[in-house]
């Protein structure tokens, strides 16, 4: 029968279930079309004719279905010979699948109609011949059909005699073929159909296996048929599974439209989508379901085809195993699958055929013949069957040792055994039934030691596959797990099991061939570490774990030891050092052994053993050292041989020069053996001991003093590079345990000149991708595929650090684990030595104290004379860390020495440190704020640097330290990129070489840097003699690295300026300052440099402005004109320099201010037209601005300055606006920062413009608009702080008034209501015009003739009472007289007897910087409360800023107010206010925004020991040095009545009644002032907090003696801190008034997080007492308006701009004139006809 024409049509219509009730009419044979349906009803056949019509005709579905129907209940029931034909044409392979489908339904009906009389057997043979056609592919149309009739004809497998080696060829032919299927990408529908297919006939297979007569009649080669099957269908699986064991996923097929409509059809006919199983997760189940019914029934034979499959399905659902637990929920099954499957196999290993089995996994462990693939799965699976044999076993032992130890101790007050606590099935896990059977290692050493010589013989013959890929890895690694598990289940079996040293040797056996494999390695560099960190694969970091559990203590350590020795070539260098571990746990370096020194011999002359290669074996043999010596040092007659075994090895050592030498704890060992034979050779030299050892002729302390200095002082060229090789070898040098490169340790500088230009030369370490290792089933599945594995293209990654120990922050000697050179290690004994003798209880001794000073003159030839320069490093590096406190007494400075940040900026500069910008504050987050800010479009480089021209690194240096201001540390780069010979010798953070003792942060008792007194109890170490080294390494040095070292760290030493007292050292300063300086200005300085690559002179002279910077401090040294005013010109010589340069100098110019002002005023002028030149780079703005406000603030400095240098400041400070108007906004490094320098720009303005005398200000007014207008070039219209700045001009060019008026006695009079007879208001009417930007305001007061007139502005409001004098004053007698007016006017005239200047009360202005004497206001009547006599002046009333200046008005100042300038607007001027009712409210809302600036600003007092809030905010008063700071800081006013000074938010009921203020015409502050306030609330201090813990800007003065924590007062408003502390440590006589002790203080700024520098400060400023508060005061001003502007743009984030109170009253100005009627003209009209609406002045007035 030919096949359908559309039978191979892969677009045919698919029909989901074999009965489907409707089916196309379509035709199935060829050449015939459809026959058109034709309308009306089919009328039913009979039987027989649907029998005639079926066999004559071509059959019909139609016919063929109602044959089916009828056969159902057909009543006799046709014998089956009349439907054969049928049903051989319809059955037929050759029908279309819907024929096939209803041929089977007609077999199904007949086999199921009931009226049946018993079918014959023959019938039942020819029916299955029907369904046994195997050629037939799956199809969803018939499966079901077919499978229903086979069902039918065999009774539901009840009737199969004679059919059954068919009945199960068909089946497994069905089910291999729907389950092919499932391998493939098929669509849902036809995967959750095979899956039923699949399901549904292995159930009717596993039912008919069931029955014991249908197996009876099976033969061998049906049973070897299914497993056939079942196996097949595992293995087909896995084959086409991914490699990773599955997980449980419910998965929805994908959705289609058909799907879709078929779900949405309606409510009714929705179902759950069906849950797809994964193929292999569908193959293992029916597996394990057919095995779970004959496993028990199929002969021995048969395990050798049932167990490999299992083996597989194991391995392939195989996961990591927990560590041994006796818990019984310490264990989770793995998976429900791989648990099943563990259990099957638990039941053969433990059942009868336990002995088959054996035999069949040691068989299995080994590779076969079979594919790789196959074979490793195997192998895996049958390894992870044995493991979890022996875990069984070895829990058992676990419970029974436990039992035994609880027993042990667990006993009745008779001596009877008590009552053991166990749980439920701990005795099951001890005595188990089927114990006996279970699995031991020793059974299977042989086996698994041959299994691991073939494994790895058969990676060796595949070369072509990556040895960490080969699945031989795979199998190695389940081995090392099964030793893993030995090994913890030897540590935890009782002592005394006989079968311990057994299973001891086995592990040993099997890790022997490991280590074969590990020997032979050749896929690179392996690494075994013991630190517990991955290794290069899975199985070598599984040896390293097994190594690192046993390499100590252990039952296997026996074993592992020796392995870990023989594999040392591959064992990380701090592994090698365990045979010197296990000689000392075995007390072999201890001095209770006979022949100790003879070990110690040995080990120290060990070839090879502590070269640089090897750093940490080097650390371990000096720890073991280092406890020995710390435990002999006390005991002469162990000491004195083990020192004397030192000094003969260092002997034979200062011929050698490759490193190969153990150092470290031997350097400490001959430092402290100094101490200890001077000592003893004192006390025997006075007969207060005798030699306890006379046979042993002990090393005296002058010959190690002698060895030492010899080492240091002598190094050759040849050392040099020996010692260069250690310290710094390339990385090509390395061997393959060594640490490589660190490539986050090495940073680059944006702010760096030096590395600016080395940047594009230096190659910086790259470090390479992370490459993660494939998982073990990708390894295996990865050879069986074409497509490979990423990690199979790449080579095989090396371990990118090996492990070693962390070394810490703080300097020690420990964890130094590089080589130290023996010039670094000479020097470091002595700084030993020298440490124990000054700051130990020895210091008390005389002598002692001269050995100190001797060892410290050494010290300081070292520095001068030495040639090696690691050792004048070494030598700086303690010396520069030396300190004194305010006693003089030295101690050396571990963790503070550099708490202001300042080393550490200087080092950034010349590329010694990562840059975390300037300052002490918290820059540990600043890169990443920087990420965050809201930036210009055009890239900007930061800090002024020139765009980099390579990639930079920043390293991560958020970390926590004693105090947020601290300094912290990053990662040390300790291999540099040899790019040039020369070689960097010290970068920051520092690891130090040497230790000092734990007092070295105590002062020290015997040693002074001061003592006018000459003191016989103390000892003064010459510190003009270190100075003299600096002088003389600034002169004739010629290394860079000795002097860039002193150059960085000389200013923070400086700073200390206790250290330096004396005549001797003021001599040596004066003549530093004189070299410095003229070696600046006539470049002769560092003229004998070697100046490596990328490094010049000026770099070197950059760091020179910052020593001369602290040298300002020191201007009593140099009292003399001549070199101040030089000092000052090398300050504006900087000027030319480096951005970083001028900015150092633009701060010392802002000291110098203070401290120089004869100097500074003679080159100011000069000064000031070189920034008007840099100002051109905006990134200086702020240090340019922040310089000329200071100087500002100063009326001194320019007292003679002519309108050329008024101009010169005018037109730098309106620069800057030019460059922030620019297109694009192209400004700074941050919005606020630019936002800041734009505001205080106007500030200048302001500034400058009010210390000129009023007949000069009109002469600058046009050069000033013409500036304000190019920086508004190609704008329609100026910007609102222009606006501002104009009408401020025009307030304060004519006249010096107040921004406001003030209440006066005329007033008072004039507008007091109740002198009115006739009206009870002042005022009889009012109109207000608006007149440009400015509202005028007149009123007609009632008293006759006088007229109040009020301009409100943007810069302030003015008041004007006047009386017209074309009103007749009537006198008294006449009708109706003016009784007032007439006294008021004579009241004018007559002098305050309250005037009194400030001379006569003897007090200081606050602001030294204006002329006149103060004026009280000439009509105040009460009297002013008398002044403090320690405080100063009190001060209360109106107009404050009257009192301190003279108050002069010129007329333009009048017609300027009534004028509406500066409107520029060609329209009518002036207008009436249609709607007078608005004016009331919006003069009350204009006249709330006040006139000026005002700032809040905390000040707090640290007394000597405080560190919490509670208890600094508690103090009521301060130290006497305190209290001055606080009189120059403002003036105290009286917060009760006040009017015109700003009172912060006081009161004076609850605050106080006093406050410190400070005021002029521009600002006001209030200080926030802890010791003046009340402590109402002793426990938390809330109404001070309340007050100064939401100020901006805190200033504290910190008399604690320790550094200020930033956070110490916790608050939200966390910005910046102005810290006020002695240059000197120390808490003593804080509260003294020694002039001397307060002669200096140091002023730092802390800055919140992500927080830019905008301070004249930097890291820090020594400032004197005299000039300390207007520094403060100026200083806090300046940072009230940054952290204002930083808060106002959400720190620096949002790109919004600051609003003044100027601005603001200009823009509710002009909101309020946009609201009025603009006045309408009439008509265009031309000629004079045109002028009315001009001429009518009504409409205006």
């Amino acid at each position: 029968m030919a096949p359908p024409t559309n039978w191979d049509n892969p677009q045919r219509p698919n029909r989901q279930r074999a009965n489907t009730t409707t089916f196309p009419s379509l035709p199935w044979r060829r050449k015939q079309e459809a026959p058109a349906a034709q309308p009306g009803p089919i009328l039913p056949l009979s039987f027989d004719e649907l029998v005639e019509a079926l066999t004559i005709a071509e059959p019909s579905l139609n016919h063929a279905r109602a044959l089916a129907l009828e056969l159902f209940h057909r009543s006799p029931k046709p014998r089956l010979a009349v439907l054969t034909p049928i049903l051989a044409v319809l059955c037929s392979p050759d029908s279309p699948p819907a024929l096939q489908a209803a041929g089977y339904d007609i077999l199904t009906a007949f086999w199921s109609n009931p009226n049946s009389s018993g079918p014959s057997t023959s019938d039942r043979l020819s029916c299955l011949s029907l369904v046994l056609n195997t050629t037939c592919p799956w199809l969803p149309e018939i499966w079901e059909a077919r499978y229903k009739a086979l069902v039918a004809f065999t009774r539901s497998g009840t009737d199969t005699v004679g059919m059954e080696a068919a009945l199960l060829r068909a089946l497994r032919s069905w089910i291999e073929d729907a389950f092919s299927g499932l391998l493939s990408n098929i669509s849902p529908e036809e995967r959750a159909d095979r899956q039923r297919s699949v399901e549904t006939m292995n159930d009717f297979l596993l039912s008919m296996l069931q029955r014991s007569e249908f197996v009876a009649r099976l033969y061998e080669e049906d049973t070897i048929g299914v497993l056939q099957l079942f196996g097949g269908l595992v293995d087909s699986a896995l084959s086409a599974s991914p490699p990773l064991p599955p997980e449980p996923v419910v998965s929805s097929p994908q959705s289609s439209s058909r799907i879709g409509l078929q779900h949405l059809r309606s409510s009714s006919t929705t179902s759950i989508p069906p849950v797809f199983k994964k193929p292999v997760d569908f193959a293992i189940e029916l597996y394990l379901k057919y095995l779970n019914i004959r496993l028990k029934a199929i002969a021995p034979d048969h395990l050798r085809t049932i167990i490999p499959y299992l083996f597989r399905a194991l391995a392939f659902y195989s996961s990591p195993l927990p560590r041994l637990s006796l818990s019984s929920t310490a264990s989770r099954p793995p998976s429900t699958l791989e648990s099943r499957i563990s259990e099957l196999l638990d039941t053969l290993v433990t059942g009868p055929y336990s002995a088959t089995c054996t035999l069949i996994l040691k068989c299995h462990l080994l590779p076969s013949n079979t594919a790789l693939i196959t074979s490793a799965r195997t192998s895996l699976g049958a390894l992870r069957t044995l493991r979890l044999s022996i875990r069984r076993a070895l829990i058992t032992r676990m419970a029974r040792a436990y039992i035994s130890r609880i027993s042990s101790v667990t006993y009745t007050p008779s001596g009877a055994p008590g009552g053991i606590d166990l749980e439920n099935d701990l005795m099951e896990r001890a005595w188990g039934k089927d114990d006996a059977a279970v699995w031991s290692l020793p059974r299977f050493t042989s086996a698994l030691c041959r299994a691991v010589r073939e494994w790895i013989d058969l990676q060796r013959m595949q070369p072509s596959i990556v040895t960490h890929e080969h699945p031989s890895e795979t199998i190695l690694q389940e081995i090392t797990g099964i030793l893993l598990d030995m090994s913890q289940g030897l540590e935890e079996v009782a002592e005394g099991d006989e079968t311990v040293q057994e299973e001891v040797e086995a592990v040993g056996r099997i890790l022997g061939e490991l280590a074969t494999f590990v020997k032979n390695f050749s896929g690179g560099p392996a690494l075994l570490t013991l630190s517990g960190q991955e290794s290069y694969t899975p199985l070598f970091t599984s040896l390293s774990t097994l190594f690192a559990q046993n390499y100590k203590q252990s039952p296997l350590s026996s074993v592992v030891s020796p392995l870990i020795l023989s594999l040392a070539e591959h064992v990380a260098d701090s592994d090698t050092a365990a045979v010197v571990s296990a000689m000392s746990e075995r007390q072999g370096l201890s001095p209770t052994a006979p022949r100790w020194i003879e070990c110690w011999r040995s080990v120290l002359t060990i070839p090879g053993l502590y070269t640089v290669e090897r750093p940490i074996t080097r650390q371990v043999v000096t720890s073991i050292m280092q406890r020995m010596w710390d435990f002999i040092r006390d005991i002469p007659p162990y000491r004195r041989p083990l020192t004397s075994l030192v000094v003969e090895v260092w002997k034979q050592q200062l011929s050698h020069d490759n490193g190969d030498y153990l150092d470290g704890i031997t350097w400490r060992i001959l430092g402290e053996e100094i101490v200890l034979q001077y000592d003893e050779a004192r006390a025997a030299s006075s007969g207060e001991t005798e030699s306890d050892n006379e046979e042993f002729s002990a090393s005296t302390h002058e010959e190690i003093l002698d060895l030492l200095v010899e080492v240091a002082s002598t190094a050759t060229e040849r050392t040099e590079e020996a010692d260069m090789r250690i310290l710094y070898s390339s990385p090509e040098t390395l061997s393959p345990t060594s640490p490589p490169p660190n490539p986050s340790a090495i940073s680059t500088s944006s702010t760096s000149p030096v590395l600016s230009r080395m940047q594009s030369d230096l190659q910086g370490f790259v470090k390479d991708a992370e490459l993660s290792m494939p998982s073990v089933m990708s390894l295996l599945s990865s050879l069986t595929s074409a497509n490979t594995s990423r990690s199979q293209s790449r080579p095989p990654r090396v371990p990118e650090q090996p492990p070693r120990a962390s070394s810490p922050s703080r300097p020690s000697q420990a964890s130094n684990t590089s080589t130290t050179p023996k010039t670094v290690g000479a020097v470091c004994a002595l700084v030993t030595a020298f440490s124990q003798l000054a700051f130990t209880g020895l210091a008390l001794n005389i002598h002692h104290r001269e050995l100190a000073a001797r060892i410290f003159r050494l010290l300081l030839d070292v520095v001068t004379n030495s040639p090696s320069s690691k050792a004048k490093i070494t030598a700086l590096q303690f010396l520069v860390r030396l300190r004194v406190d305010r006693d003089h007494r030295v101690y050396y400075a571990s963790t503070d020495y550099d708490e202001n940040g300042h080393v550490h900026s200087l080092a950034a500069l010349i590329g010694r440190a990562e840059n975390r910008g300037s300052n002490m504050n918290l820059r540990m987050q600043e890169d990443a704020t920087d990420a965050r800010r809201a930036r210009p479009k055009v890239p900007q480089e930061r800090k002024g640097r020139r765009m980099s021209r390579g990639p930079a690194r920043r390293a991560s240096n958020s970390q926590s330290g004693r105090s947020q201001s601290r300094v912290v540390g990053s990662s040390v780069p300790t291999l540099r990129q040899k790019t040039h010979q020369h070689e960097q010798l010290w970068s920051l953070p520092e690891t130090l070489p040497f230790s000092i003792t734990g007092e070295g942060d105590t002062p020290s008792d015997g040693l002074i840097s001061y003592d006018p007194a000459c003191p016989v109890d103390r000892y003064v170490l010459r510190f003009s003699r270190y100075l003299l080294a600096i002088k003389y390494i600034f002169e004739h040095e010629t290394d860079w690295e000795v002097l860039s070292y002193a150059l960085c760290h000389l200013p923070t030493q400086l700073s200390n300026k206790h250290l330096f007292c004396g005549p001797n050292s003021r001599i040596v300063i004066a003549d530093l300052v004189n070299m410095l300086c003229v070696g600046i200005l006539e470049d002769k300085l560092f003229t004998s440099v070697q100046w490596p690559e990328g490094v010049v002179a000026r770099d070197a002279h950059g760091l020179v402005y910052h020593i001369l910077t602290v040298l300002i401090s020191y201007k009593r040294c140099f009292p003399e004109a001549q070199p101040r005013h030089r000092l000052v010109e090398v300050f504006f010589a900087g000027l030319n320099g480096q951005p970083a340069t001028i900015k150092c100098s633009l701060h010392a110019l802002s000291l110098s201010a203070f401290e120089l002002q004869p100097s500074m005023t003679k080159y100011l002028s000069r000064i000031l037209e070189k920034l008007s030149q840099i100002m051109s780079n905006p990134l200086m703005a702020v240090h340019i601005i922040d310089f000329l406000s200071i100087v500002g603030s100063l009326p001194a400095l320019h007292a003679n300055f002519t309108e050329g240098d008024y101009k010169m400041v005018f037109g730098v400070a309106l620069q800057y606006l030019q460059h922030y108007n620019r297109a694009e906004g192209q400004v700074s490094v941050s919005w606020a920062l630019s936002q800041h320098v734009r505001i205080m720009s106007y500030y200048i303005v302001y500034l400058w413009f009010l210390s000129m005398k009023l007949p000069d200000r009109p002469h600058h007014v046009k050069f000033i608009t013409r500036q304000l207008l190019l920086a508004n070039e190609g704008r329609s219209e100026v910007d609102e702080p222009a606006e501002v700045c104009f009408d401020w001009l025009a307030r304060y060019t004519y006249a010096s008034a107040d921004p406001r008026p003030a209440n006066s006695l005329l007033s008072e009079i004039i507008m007091n209501p109740a002198h009115a007879e006739r009206s009870s208001e002042p005022a009889t009417s009012q109109k207000t015009w608006v007149a440009g930007n400015s509202l005028v305001t007149i009123r007609v007061l009632a008293r006759r003739g006088w007229v109040e007139v009020w301009t409100r502005r943007a810069s302030g409001l003015t008041k004007f009472l006047c009386r017209a004098e074309n009103v007749p004053l009537v006198t008294p007698g006449d009708v109706d007289p003016d009784i007032v007016s007439l006294p008021a006017a004579l009241a004018l005239e007559r002098p305050s007897s309250d005037t009194v200047s400030e001379q006569e009360k003897g007090q200081t202005s606050p602001s030294q910087h204006t002329k006149g004497s103060t004026m009280t206001s000439a009509l105040e009547t009460r009297d002013e409360d008398r002044p403090d006599p320690i405080t100063g002046y009190v001060w209360s009333g109106s107009a404050p800023s009257q009192r301190r200046k003279d108050v002069a008005i010129d007329p333009s100042y009048f017609a300027l107010q009534l004028s509406p300038y500066p409107d520029t607007r060609q329209v009518v001027p002036d207008r009436f206010l249609v709607d007078p009712a608005k004016v009331p409210a919006f003069i009350r809302t204009l006249d709330r925004i006040p006139v000026i600036d005002t700032h809040k600003v905390g000040i707090m007092y640290v007394a000597p020991g405080q560190k919490n809030e509670t208890e600094i905010l508690n103090n009521t008063h301060g130290s006497p040095a305190y209290t001055r700071f606080l009189e120059g800081l403002g003036r105290l006013i009286n917060l009760r009545g006040q009017l015109d000074v700003y009172a912060g938010g006081l009161d004076p009921d609850e605050d106080g009644e006093y406050a410190y203020a400070w005021w002029d015409d521009i600002g006001q502050i209030l200080f926030h002032t802890a010791t003046l306030m009340p402590s109402l609330d002793q426990e938390h201090a809330t109404n001070k907090k309340r007050h100064i813990g939401n100020d901006y800007v805190r200033v504290i003065w910190n008399d604690s003696g320790v550094p200020y924590k930033f956070g110490t007062l916790s608050t939200q408003f966390q910005f910046v801190n102005i810290v006020i502390e002695p240059h000197s440590r120390g808490a003593i006589a804080a509260f003294s008034n020694n002039v001397h002790e307060h002669e200096y203080f140091r002023v730092t700024l802390q800055r919140a997080p992500g927080m830019t520098e905008f301070s004249p400060i930097g890291d820090f400023k020594l400032i004197s007492a005299e000039n300390l508060p207007l520094l403060v005061r100026q200083l806090s001003l300046l940072t009230d308006w940054f952290v204002s502007v930083f808060q106002h743009t959400q720190q620096d984030t949002s790109k919004v701009e600051m609003t003044t109170n100027w601005r603001s009253r200009l823009q509710a100005i002009k909101r309020f004139r946009a609201q009025m009627e603009t006045p309408k003209a009439s008509s265009t009209t031309e000629g004079v006809v045109g002028q009315e609406i001009y001429r009518d002045f009504t409409n205006v007035y």
